[in-house]
C-alpha cells in the first residue's frame, strides 16, 4: 500500500525543482472543529527549524534535505504539542494535513477516558476523522460499523447489527451515557444520530468488563463532541434523502454547546402517491435532533446536559382483490425515541473520581395495521447511575458502580405473539389475536465491582463481578468477568477474556397476553483470545478468536407460548490489518470466519442461525490526493444468509372466508443459502475553501459494478414459480455540505 501511495504522489503531485532537497507545504487543522489553525508553531526537531502557520493554517519549509523528520506542532495559547513523522524525498513537495488538539484541558480529559477504557478491555473504535470518509455509507456513522470484522447486517436495507453470531436484540447502544433504543430510522434506512456531532464509536463485541451491559452481549458506545470552536461554527448538509444542520459554540470561557437536526423531504416533494393496489396518504418521513451543553466549573467538576430525539411516520391505504382481507384498509405507522440526561464528573480527591448521571429515555411505537391489528407502546426508562473509580496507586485501580432503573411502560392494542428467529411457519393471518392492555412497572438494580491490577510491567489483569436484579422475573443474576493482558516482545499484546452475560426476555415475551411471564434470563459464556501487533508506526494487525456458549434461550412452545428451552453456540476468527499514514491515508483489510448455530427445542437438531455468515472479507481505503480532493473505495464479500426452502404447497380453504388458498410446505430450517453477496462502493469528495467558509461536494457510487445481490424470493399464489428480489442496484448518491 505504501508503494501504491508513493506511485500516486509521483504521478499527480508535480516535483519541485530542488537538487537533493524537497519541500513541506502543509496545513494545520483543529482536531475538534476541522478548521484551519492560524498561529500554530511547526518545529522540525532534527533541523531546529520553526515557523508559525498563516491565517489559513498553512506553513512551508523549502529546501529540506532528504530524510526522515519529526514535526512538533503546538497549538496557540496551549501548553500541549503533538508530533508526526514525515519523510522528505528529492524533488518532491509534501502536503500533509495535520490535526492537533487546541485546548490543553481537553487532552487531560482524554487521558481520564483512557483510564476508564484501558487496553485490558477488548474493543474496536472508529474515530470521527474516519467515520464520514468510509465509502458506501454517505457519511453515516452507524452505517459504517459493518466494515469492522465480526459485525454483519442482513442486507442493504437493514441497519440491525449481528455481532459475532448474535442477534440485534443482544446489542446495547449508548449515546453519551444515555441508552438508545432506536438507532436507525425505519430499521436501517439511515441512523437516528447525526454523524456530524459524533467524536468516536467504541464497539465491544464481547469479553468486556462488568461496568457495561445490562441484557446484552455487545455494546456500541457512542461519544459526541465535548468541545467547541472559539467562535460560532455551522455546517449544513444536503443530499438525496434529507437535509441537516449543525451549530456549535462556546459558553463563556469554559463551556460549549451544539445543536444538530435533520429531516427527510421526499414526502414534501411527492405528497400523496397512488399505485395499483392503494395509495400513500402520508409518504414516509423521518426527523431527529441532538442538543448538548457542557461547562467546566473548575479542574475538579465538569457538568454536561444532552437531549436527543427521533421519529418516523407513514400512512398507506391498501385495496383490491390481490390484497389479503386482513391487510386491506388504512395502515398507519409511527415510532420514535426520546433521550436525555444530566451528567456530573467530579474528582473528589486526587485518587477518587465520580461520574453521576440521571437519564430518561422513551421508546414510542404506534401502528394500526389493516382492520384488525394495532399496537401502541409507550416505554419510558428513568435511570440513576453512579460510577466510582479509586486509584490505590499507579498500578492498582478499583471501580464500582450502582444503577437504579424504573420502567413504567404501557402497551395496548390487538396483536399476536411475536415469531421466533427463523420461524417461517408463522403466518400472522392465522395466529390467534389477543387484546392487549398492560401496564408494566419494571424496576432494575444493577451493580458492579471491578479490580484492575498491573501485576508486572508486562502483565495486567482485570476481574470483577456484576449483579442485575429485575423485578418482572424476580431474579438476581451474578455475572463474573475477567481479562488478562500480556505484553510480548516486538510491540505485541496478547489478551484473554472470559465473562458471563445474562439477558432478561424482551417485554413481548414476558407479556401476560401474548407471552409467558414465568420466563427467566438466558445466559451466554464468552471465551476470547486476541493478539495485537504494531508492525510499524502506521500499521497494526489484530487477530482474534472467540467462542460463545448460549443456554436458556427463549423459543416458542405450543403449551406455554414461550419457554427457556433453546441452546446454541457461536465461534469464529477475525483478522484485521490496518494502515494509517498521518491524515492523508487510511485503509484496512479484514477477514472474519464465523459459525453460529441454534437448537430451538430439546430433541431437535442444531441448525444455522438465520444471519450466520461464514466468510466476510472487507477492503476499505481513503486517500487525500490533495488537501481538497479525496478518493475512497470499499469492497465487501459475504457468504449468503441461510434460508428455509419451500418444497411445495398444499391447498386449503381459508377459514376466514372459505376461499381456496395455498400454504407453503417447508424443508429443513435454514438448510439452504442465498448466493454470496459482494459489492464495491466508490467515493470522491472535493472541498472548496473560501475566506470564511467551505463548500464540500461528495459523490458515492454504490454497488459500482451492479452486482445483483439476492434479497429473497417472491412466489406466485400456488408456489409453483418463484422470482428473485434483489438488493440495491448500482446507485449514485450526491451530497453537498457548507461549513462556516
Amino acid at each position: 500500500m505504501k508503494y501504491f501511495i508513493c506511485l500516486l504522489m509521483v504521478l499527480i503531485i508535480p516535483a519541485a525543482a530542488f537538487s537533493q532537497t524537497g519541500a513541506i507545504e502543509g496545513t494545520v487543522y483543529s482536531r475538534g472543529t476541522d478548521e484551519p489553525l492560524a498561529g500554530a508553531e511547526v518545529y522540525i526537531i532534527e533541523l531546529d527549524k520553526r515557523l508559525k502557520t498563516d491565517e489559513n493554517g498553512k506553513f512551508s519549509f523549502k529546501e529540506i534535505p532528504e530524510g526522515k523528520y519529526t514535526l512538533s506542532i503546538s497549538a496557540p495559547n496551549s501548553e500541549s504539542s503533538e508530533e508526526t513523522t514525515i519523510t522528505v524525498e528529492e524533488g518532491k513537495i509534501l502536503t500533509p494535513n495535520i490535526f492537533v488538539s487546541t485546548v490543553a484541558y481537553e487532552l487531560e480529559k482524554v487521558e481520564v477516558k483512557t483510564k476508564r477504557d484501558p487496553k485490558t478491555i477488548i474493543k474496536k473504535s472508529i474515530q470521527s476523522e474516519e467515520i464520514t470518509r468510509i465509502p458506501g455509507t454517505a457519511g453515516d456513522a452507524l452505517r459504517a460499523l459493518p466494515a469492522i470484522p465480526g459485525i454483519g447486517v442482513a442486507n442493504d436495507f437493514s441497519g440491525a447489527l449481528y455481532i459475532r453470531g448474535g442477534s440485534d436484540e443482544d446489542n446495547l447502544y449508548y449515546f453519551d451515557r444515555v441508552p438508545v433504543g432506536y438507532p436507525y430510522h425505519f430499521g436501517g434506512l439511515v441512523s437516528s444520530l447525526s454523524s456530524e456531532i459524533i467524536d468516536r464509536i467504541d464497539v465491544y463485541a464481547g469479553g468486556y468488563g462488568v461496568e457495561y451491559g445490562v441484557d446484552s452481549q455487545a455494546v456500541i458506545d457512542i461519544y459526541s463532541q465535548d468541545s467547541s470552536p472559539e467562535s460560532l461554527r455551522g455546517k449544513f448538509n444536503l443530499n438525496l434523502l434529507y437535509s441537516e444542520g449543525l451549530l456549535q459554540g462556546k459558553i463563556g470561557e469554559k463551556g460549549y454547546w451544539y445543536a444538530a437536526g435533520r429531516r427527510s423531504y421526499i414526502d414534501l416533494i411527492l405528497g400523496n402517491l397512488s399505485f395499483a393496489t392503494g395509495a400513500f396518504t402520508a409518504f414516509p418521513r423521518f426527523w431527529d435532533y441532538q442538543l448538548k451543553a457542557g461547562y467546566d466549573f473548575n479542574e475538579k467538576h465538569q457538568l454536561f446536559f444532552n437531549l436527543f430525539a427521533s421519529g418516523d411516520k407513514f400512512a398507506i391505504t391498501l385495496d383490491g382483490e390481490s390484497v389479503d382481507e386482513d391487510f386491506r384498509g388504512d395502515t398507519r405507522f409511527e415510532s420514535g425515541f426520546e433521550g436525555g440526561g444530566l451528567h456530573l464528573r467530579s474528582s473528589l480527591t486526587e485518587r477518587l473520581t465520580s461520574y453521576l448521571s440521571l437519564t430518561r429515555s422513551n421508546f414510542l411505537f404506534d401502528v394500526n395495521f389493516g382492520p384488525t391489528l394495532s399496537l401502541n407502546i409507550d416505554a419510558p426508562t428513568y435511570t440513576l447511575r453512579e460510577d466510582l473509580t479509586y486509584e490505590i496507586n499507579e498500578k492498582h485501580q478499583l471501580e464500582s458502580g450502582l444503577i437504579l432503573g424504573l420502567e413504567p411502560g404501557e402497551v395496548s392494542g390487538t396483536f399476536t405473539r411475536i415469531p421466533d428467529e427463523g420461524e417461517v411457519e408463522y403466518d400472522i393471518r392465522f395466529e390467534e389475536k389477543q387484546i392487549i392492555d398492560e401496564a408494566v412497572r419494571g424496576q432494575r438494580i444493577e451493580g458492579y465491582l471491578q479490580d484492575r491490577y498491573n501485576l508486572l510491567p508486562f502483565l495486567s489483569v482485570v476481574y470483577g463481578l456484576r449483579f442485575d436484579y429485575f423485578n418482572q422475573i424476580d431474579e438476581l443474576s451474578i455475572q463474573p468477568r475477567g481479562s488478562l493482558r500480556v505484553e510480548l516482545p516486538n510491540s505485541s499484546e496478547l489478551q484473554f477474556a472470559y465473562g458471563i452475560y445474562n439477558q432478561t426476555p424482551i417485554p413481548a415475551q414476558l407479556s401476560t397476553s401474548v407471552g409467558n411471564p414465568e420466563l427467566k434470563s438466558s445466559q451466554a459464556s464468552h471465551f476470547i483470545v486476541e493478539l495485537k501487533r504494531q508492525l510499524s508506526q502506521d500499521t497494526e494487525i489484530k487477530i482474534a478468536a472467540y467462542y460463545k456458549d448460549l443456554v436458556n434461550l427463549v423459543t416458542s412452545d405450543e403449551l406455554s407460548v414461550f419457554l427457556n428451552q433453546g441452546v446454541g453456540y457461536a465461534q469464529g476468527t477475525e483478522i484485521f490489518l490496518r494502515h494509517q499514514s498521518s491524515d492523508r491515508f487510511f485503509g484496512w483489510i479484514s477477514y472474519a470466519y464465523a459459525l453460529s448455530k441454534r437448537r430451538d427445542r430439546l430433541g431437535e437438531p442444531y441448525r444455522y442461525y438465520s444471519f450466520d455468515q461464514t466468510h466476510v472479507a472487507t477492503l476499505a481505503a481513503s486517500y487525500n490526493l490533495t488537501p481538497t480532493w479525496e478518493f475512497g473505495a470499499k469492497w465487501q464479500y459475504r457468504t449468503g444468509n441461510p434460508y428455509t426452502p419451500v418444497t411445495d404447497a398444499r391447498p386449503i380453504f381459508d377459514p376466514r372466508n372459505g376461499k381456496l388458498i395455498y400454504l407453503p410446505n417447508y424443508g429443513e430450517k435454514n438448510s439452504e443459502r442465498l448466493p454470496p453477496y459482494h459489492r464495491l462502493d466508490l467515493r470522491v469528495s472535493k472541498v472548496f475553501r473560501f475566506n470564511s467558509w467551505e463548500l464540500g461536494v461528495f459523490l458515492e457510487l454504490l454497488n459500482a459494478y451492479n452486482r445483483k445481490n439476492l434479497l429473497d424470493y417472491n412466489y406466485n399464489a400456488d408456489y409453483t414459480e418463484k422470482n428473485p428480489i434483489n438488493q440495491l442496484p448500482i446507485l449514485p448518491y450526491l451530497g453537498i455540505t457548507a461549513a462556516f
